[in-house]
């Protein structure tokens, strides 16, 4: 008996030393250009990108010798510009303004990998998960510049109309978002690698008003960027 116990523990010991060996854990970081498909009736609003970055860890976990499933949880910061002549109609007398949000954001990529060279070429794509949880905002008007936070927001109810006043905070989106990655980039031989990406959020993040959403109008997050990474 004891001796099918100690061959059930070595099994067992050599299928987990086995599993461990197929997962590679890592970091990443770089930076990104941001915006958001603003729509109303009246069609597009014009915004301008705006530049971020992110960093965090990350997993690769063998699937085969060419495939493997690499999710990751990130901080990353988002945002957009606005000119005066996006949004004449909704502030007047503001030259621009700034929005500048932070996330954690989870992305999960499938990654095709075959051997290029020295390294191997990376084409991946996959859905990813991200929550908003503050950030700032800049508005300049006649050379004077003005800053204040971001709030989140499911519903904007009549409740929020104190918002602003000293504390200078403004109701922002919702926070919960979720769409598709792109990848294309190349490994090197020692589990360095780089990557361009491209972003686009799937969920309508246009807060409701008293418990009631705007069907006419809608949100949704773009963004490209551009990682490094080290898998130890």
């Amino acid at each position: 008996m004891k001796t099918k116990t100690i061959i059930l523990l070595l099994i067992c010991a050599a299928i987990t030393a086995e599993t461990s060996a197929q997962i590679q854990w890592g970091v990443k970081g770089g930076g990104n250009m941001s915006g958001v498909l603003l729509k109303d009736e009246a069609g597009y609003t014009k915004v301008k990108l705006r530049p971020g970055f992110h960093f965090g860890g990350t997993a690769d976990i063998s699937v085969s010798d060419n495939f493997s499933l690499q999710p990751a949880l990130l901080f990353t910061t988002k945002g957009f510009t606005m000119d005066n002549d996006g949004f004449s109609q909704y502030l007047n007398g503001v030259d621009n303004i700034k929005f500048t949000s932070y996330h954690i954001e989870l992305p999960i990529n499938l990654i095709f990998k075959p051997i290029a060279g020295n390294g191997r070429l990376l084409l991946g794509a996959g859905p990813y998960l991200a929550y908003g949880f503050g950030g700032q905002w800049k508005a300049a008007a006649n050379g004077v510049s003005v800053t204040g936070k971001l709030k989140f927001l499911n519903d904007l109810s009549d409740a929020d109309s104190s918002l602003g006043g000293n504390s200078r905070t403004i109701p922002y989106f919702k926070p919960f978002d979720f769409g598709a990655n792109i990848l294309i980039g190349y490994e090197f031989r020692k589990n360095i690698y780089f990557h361009i990406n491209g972003q686009l959020g799937l969920r309508d993040l246009d807060p409701a008003y008293n418990g009631v959403n705007d069907e006419k109008s809608s949100v949704k997050t773009a963004q490209g960027g551009i990682s490094i990474g080290y898998r130890f």
